[in-house]
């Protein structure tokens, strides 16, 4: 029998885009990886998929931790947009929405990453993807732009924790992937112009090939993956390495 991978990665949002190119990475490198999301596309021997909606915070809280490795991860990658508009022209569950997907539900699988590990594993590491919208105002998408700001806050308020308590080999970062070719980009560009004065900006970004791909965004992240210690801030972006 073939010896049991010794690093195990939880990742959300591993059905597309950034999520699954850090999946393949992961499991190229012989991670065992547990892919948390609506639907998947990927086959392999070291993946296993589980069936998790992050809107669904009963579901989110009901979600055990249950197979263990001497060196663990978590990866919220999930996020969305939600739906573009100033405030006062949106639907107040706008903000509801994103904030339980962007937040509240990583809130609570890094509450009981901690919780379930902390005391068995070698190590530990979470990875929260962030956006450069959590630290600039974005017009039409003020949900989005503060789920991302909670996002590096309750990131930040974990190291300085992990560093009060001598929590020895865990680490936090909370990375901004950049501008990235992904569904949500394809979203974006479908905006409404008269919501989103942004929207030529973005759709510039696209004909003028300024999105990176995943797969190239996914190998940084990989690489902080790779060697946390050597990453000391807590808010990272990918165009800073």
């Amino acid at each position: 029998m073939d010896a049991q991978p010794t690093k195990l990665a939880y990742v959300t949002g591993a059905s597309r885009g950034i999520g699954e190119a850090l999946v393949q990475q992961l499991l190229a490198a012989g991670y065992r990886v547990i892919g948390l999301s609506r639907t998947t596309k990927i086959d392999h021997p070291n993946f296993t998929f589980v069936q998790l909606d992050l809107s669904n915070l009963e579901a989110v809280k009901s979600f055990t931790f249950d197979e263990t490795a001497p060196h663990v991860l978590l990866v919220n990658n999930a996020g969305m947009l939600g739906e573009v508009g100033s405030v006062g022209a949106i639907t107040d569950s706008t903000f509801e929405r994103v904030m339980r997907v962007n937040t509240i539900a990583p809130q609570i699988l890094m509450n009981q990453f901690i919780k379930t590990f902390n005391k068995i594993a070698e190590s530990g590491h979470i990875l929260n993807i962030s956006s450069g919208a959590g630290k600039n105002a974005i017009d039409g998408w003020a949900a989005y732009c503060a789920s991302k700001a909670a996002l590096d806050l309750f990131s930040e308020t974990v190291r300085l924790e992990f560093n009060l308590h001598q929590t020895e080999n865990w680490f936090i970062h909370s990375i901004a992937p950049g501008v990235v070719d992904t569904e949500m980009q394809s979203e974006i560009r479908n905006s409404d112009p008269s919501e989103f004065k942004s929207l030529d900006r973005f759709i510039a970004l696209k004909t003028e090939n300024q999105l990176a791909s995943p797969t190239a965004v996914a190998e940084k992240l990989f690489s902080v993956i790779q060697e946390p210690k050597q990453f000391e801030s807590t808010i990272l972006s990918v165009r800073d390495f």
